[in-house]
C-alpha cells in the first residue's frame, strides 16, 4: 500500500498545480478593461459631476470639402483654447464614405469630441453610434444629424451648433461649446432633434 501511495502524490501534485494555475488565469482574465473605446464622458448625459476631459484631449473635426476656411478657424481656436484639433475635410467625391471614416478614426484614436459637418447626415449614422458607444459627445455643426433606431430613441448628436452668420462666428461657438465639454458642463446651445434633412 505504501508504494501506490507514493505513486499518487507526483499525480495528485500536478492535479492541484494545474488546478492553481487555471484559477489564477481565470482572476487574471476578469481584470482590466473588456474595451478599447474610450470613455472620456458620458455622452447624451453630460454633467458637471462627469468631470469633462482633458485640456490637452484631442478634438475630432470633420467637414465638408467646402469648409476649408471653417477648418482652419476651428484649427486655430481650438489650439488656442489648449486642444489638439485633428481635423479631416472631405473630398467633394465620395465625402460621405470619407466622412465615415473620418469618425471612425477619431474615435479610435480617443477624440474627446467630434464636431461634424455632415456631407450627407444619414450615411453617419452608424458611426455616431461608434462614437457614442465609445462615449465621445458628438456636436453637429449647421444642420443636425440624423437620429436612428427606433421609437424615438435612436442616436443624434448631442449637441448642435446651428450655422452662424459666417465661419468666424460658427468656429467661435464650437469651440465654447468644446470648453464646457471639457469642464465637464453642459453647453448653451441646441441638442440636436435628430432631422434627417441631408446636406447635399
Amino acid at each position: 500500500m505504501a508504494d501506490r501511495t507514493e505513486e499518487e502524490t507526483p499525480v495528485v501534485r500536478i492535479v492541484a498545480a494545474a488546478v492553481v494555475l487555471t484559477a489564477a488565469l481565470a482572476l487574471a482574465g476578469c481584470q482590466g478593461t473588456t474595451s478599447a473605446a474610450p470613455t472620456p464622458v458620458q455622452s447624451t448625459d453630460l454633467t458637471s459631476s462627469d468631470g469633462g476631459f482633458d485640456k490637452q484631449a484631442v478634438i475630432g473635426v470633420v467637414l465638408v470639402h467646402d469648409d476649408t476656411a471653417l477648418g482652419e478657424d476651428l484649427r486655430t481656436g481650438l489650439s488656442d483654447a489648449g486642444f489638439r484639433p485633428d481635423v479631416r475635410v472631405a473630398p467633394a467625391s465620395g465625402a460621405a464614405a470619407s466622412q465615415r471614416v473620418a469618425v471612425a478614426q477619431l474615435v479610435r484614436k480617443g477624440a474627446k469630441a467630434l464636431l461634424v459637418h455632415a456631407a450627407r447626415p444619414s450615411a453617419l449614422t452608424g458611426v455616431i453610434q461608434t462614437a457614442h458607444d465609445a462615449g465621445v459627445v458628438v456636436v453637429s455643426l449647421g444642420d443636425p444629424l440624423p437620429a436612428s433606431g427606433t421609437g424615438g430613441d435612436g442616436v443624434s448628436a448631442d449637441y448642435r451648433v446651428p450655422a452662424g452668420a459666417d465661419d468666424a462666428d460658427l468656429s467661435a461657438t464650437a469651440v465654447e461649446v468644446v470648453r464646457s465639454l471639457q469642464r465637464g458642463e453642459k453647453p448653451e446651445t441646441e441638442p440636436s432633434d435628430g432631422d434627417t434633412t441631408d446636406a447635399e
